[in-house]
């Protein structure tokens, strides 16, 4: 079928289930439902999802302290439990992500993401010992594209802040965030467990049936040009082309688990003074240098990139091969490196270069660093010639 016209399809039907469920209002019981958001929940329906494998035990309350919304709806939970549940040390500081409007479901669900965070946490996150949420309970309905990822609220339960993506970051800081991630590719190098996900050139065919990335992208590069060096001006297409090729590259590279979108506005301090990275909708399978310059070109300012990028790689190589990974040597990781930067760059082009029709996922000026640290890697790097175009 058309894209487009599959697209057209959903979206009447995916805004036929808001509307009943606008009137109805259910409420989930068992695990097999799929709440309409964090609070349209009950007590049998949290005892079913958290409860099931200790005896006796039971949610007895739970409350929302509060929530917002964005891309997703975001509401914390606390729960209580019976005498069983307490002395088992259930978790009780919760934090739920939830598709609940309109544009959110037509969102997420066109762009085949739904059951990302469903993924992460019942199948993968056990797998893996990381600085990042723990995860309790995903679920996602294809009719409604109604989705719902129940995890650590870990803002309560680590001390836990948020970094802006225009925060800046010290050296150990991003260094900690690169062992980290060193940790999670190295532990599932390879691994049959990320055969469910998919890869960032699927990624890359799931956006494009909904939105003109590549013409998005375009505008994105004129509204951005006061902070984009001047040798890649006019160089849209090419840059678009070159963006190609590096996901075509990444496919080629041995599989492990990525982030799939691990930018500087995804992490987290501790109130230990960890560093870790949040939010995996947008998880997939694929070469490592995806996620590693995403990282350190979005996460870095220039001159800071410029200082520390070698030495970030070799610490990466090092702790990748002792997580399980087969690093390769220096100079083959390097050119990884440079040809990885071209997707981040177009994916920001892309978000500050929407269509009026398309929601605003980032304020401009957020996009705008992201863009100019990423973009000056690209300079810096020759990034195009790096991946033949």
């Amino acid at each position: 079928m058309n894209p487009k016209l599959w697209l057209a399809g959903r979206a009447v039907a995916v805004a036929g289930h808001v509307a009943v469920e606008r009137v109805t209002r259910p409420r989930a019981r068992t695990r097999a439902d799929v709440p309409r958001d964090g609070a349209s929940i009950t007590t049998e329906w949290l005892t079913d999802v958290l409860c099931s494998g200790t005896p006796g035990a039971e949610v007895e309350s739970f409350h929302s302290p509060g929530g917002h919304s964005g891309t997703s709806t975001r509401t914390a939970l606390r729960v209580q439990y019976n005498p069983a549940g307490k002395a088992a040390g259930l978790p009780e500081a919760l934090f739920a992500k939830t598709t609940t409007n309109y544009s959110q479901r037509l969102l997420l669900g066109a762009a085949h993401v739904l059951d990302g965070e469903t993924n992460f946490f019942m199948h993968l996150r056990p797998l893996i010992s990381i600085e990042a949420p723990l995860g309790y309970w995903g679920i996602a309905d294809e009719k409604s594209w109604r989705s719902y990822a129940l995890m650590e609220d870990i803002a309560e339960t680590r001390g836990a802040q948020f970094i802006t993506a225009t925060t800046p970051l010290s050296r150990d800081q991003i260094a900690d965030l690169v062992g980290n991630m060193a940790r999670y590719h190295g532990a599932l190098w390879e691994h049959p467990a990320i055969a469910i996900l998919k890869t960032p050139r699927d990624h890359l065919r799931n956006v494009g049936q909904m939105i003109d990335m590549a013409g998005r992208a375009k505008v994105g590069m004129e509204r951005a040009k006061s902070v984009i060096p001047s040798e890649l001006h006019g160089q849209a297409d090419r840059m678009w082309h070159g963006t190609q090729k590096a996901l075509e590259l990444a496919t080629l590279m041995p599989a492990t688990l990525l982030h799939g979108d691990s930018h500087a506005g995804q992490t987290y301090i501790t109130g230990a003074g960890r560093m870790g990275l949040a939010d995996w909708q947008a998880v997939q399978q694929g070469g490592w240098a995806y996620d590693f310059a995403y990282l350190v070109g979005s996460a870095c300012e220039p001159d800071d990139r410029r200082a520390w990028e070698r030495d970030l790689l070799a610490g990466y190589l090092e702790q990748l091969a002792e997580a399980g990974g087969k690093a390769p040597d220096f100079d083959e990781a390097w050119l990884a490196y440079r040809q990885q930067l071209l997707y981040p760059y177009s994916a920001w082009a892309f978000t500050i270069g929407r269509a009026f029709y398309q929601p605003r996922m980032q304020p401009d000026e957020i996009s705008l660093a992201i863009i100019h640290r990423l973009s000056s890697a690209i300079a810096d790097h020759d990034s195009l010639t790096a991946v033949g175009v």
